[in-house]
């Protein structure tokens, strides 16, 4: 019976030591995380030899038309967003008191006509002086202006397309008194458009009038169209540290509205129109920088080895599409943009699909 339960202790030691050896070999190590990266040496916007900026669409001319006399609107046939053709009529206002008004005048100068008419056959006789017949011809021609002038009265109570284009605005309504030079429509020439950018204190030094951009339109699908600059800004907007540049786009399919937002990027490999070409910057996407307890900037990257690798970094200027890196990175890295919140240096790490 002794026998038995030493047998039965040695057989249930020996268990306990296998366990305890088993359970010390497949303790597990680190956990891997899975992470995704932005391959630099891959991706055609890290290693910029581009730079991207956000832009807005404005049309080439807003004019406000206005009527020259005042009157209440009688007709305004036209809405926010329709296109006008040149010399369409917009609106117009009650002519009825310079109708009336050129009749009158009109009456005066055909009674000068004949008055001048008669005295100029009594003085070709003779029986009249010359100052007579001067006094009346000097009166049927003031008649004569102010019944045209009158008439233009008339004509500008018709408010007529001075463009093609679009109906951006209307500042008032059938019903409404118009006032003399008071604008109540706003009209929008798209033959072709400006596309506005807010360039930093920093760059805009880099580009002068005929440089080259490319465009990409979100409501187009991203296809890329090309403009040139025509003007940069000389004052800053608003009291901050940006310009704006003006870049010239045509619109021969109309597509393109006031207001559509783009991305502009320029070639700093076009050195004929741009005054100074930077070296190459290397962009990551801006999540994927962190700043540590003293204040310093640094970054995640995955090496051959597929484990994370604390770098640490220096930023420069902020794009649309990134932060630039200044030091700290070679350009060929897999930078770390998702999954580095729980990253040490040296986790090891796998790239999620």
């Amino acid at each position: 019976m002794k026998t038995t339960l030493t047998l039965a202790g040695a057989v249930l030691t020996a268990l306990w030591i296998t366990g305890c050896s088993n359970n010390t070999k497949l303790k597990p190590g680190p956990d891997t995380l899975a992470v995704k990266v932005f391959n630099l040496s891959a991706n055609d916007s890290a290693i910029n030899d581009r730079i991207v900026y956000d832009g807005t669409l404005e049309a080439e001319k807003t004019i406000d038309l206005s009527f020259q006399v005042s009157g209440t609107i009688l007709s305004f046939p036209v809405k926010t967003g329709d296109y006008v053709e040149k010399g369409q009529l917009v609106a117009s206002v009650d002519e009825t008191t310079y109708r009336n008004q050129y009749n009158a005048q009109l009456a005066q100068a055909k009674l000068a006509n004949e008055n001048y008419t008669r005295i100029n056959e009594v003085f070709k006789k003779g029986s009249v002086a010359e100052i007579k017949m001067l006094e009346a011809k000097s009166n049927y021609e003031q008649a004569t202006s102010a019944a045209r002038a009158t008439y233009q009265n008339i004509a500008h109570t018709h408010l007529y397309a001075p463009v093609s284009g679009y109906v951006g605005n209307k500042m008032a309504e059938a019903g409404a008194v118009a006032n003399p030079g008071q604008p109540v429509l706003q009209l929008l020439d798209t033959r072709s458009v400006k596309v506005l950018v807010a360039v930093p204190e920093s760059e805009i030094n880099r580009y002068k009038a005929g440089t080259i951009a490319t465009i990409r339109i979100d409501a187009l699908n991203n296809q890329p169209l090309q403009g040139k600059v025509t003007e940069v800004g000389v004052i800053a907007l608003n009291g901050s540290a940006n310009y704006n540049l003006k870049i010239a786009l045509p619109n021969t399919g109309l597509q393109l509205r006031p207001g559509m937002l783009c991305k502009v990027s320029f070639d700093k490999a076009d050195d004929k129109h741009m005054i100074s070409a930077d070296a190459k910057e290397i962009i990551v996407p801006v999540q994927a920088v962190q700043v540590d307890e003293k204040g310093n900037n640094f970054l995640y990257i995955m090496n051959a080895q597929n484990k994370a690798v604390r770098k640490e970094v220096v930023t420069g200027q902020l794009y649309s599409n990134g932060i630039t890196i200044t030091a700290g990175l070679a350009g060929n890295e897999q930078v770390i943009t998702s999954g580095y919140q729980k990253l040490a240096d040296q986790t090891p790490v796998i790239v999620s699909k």
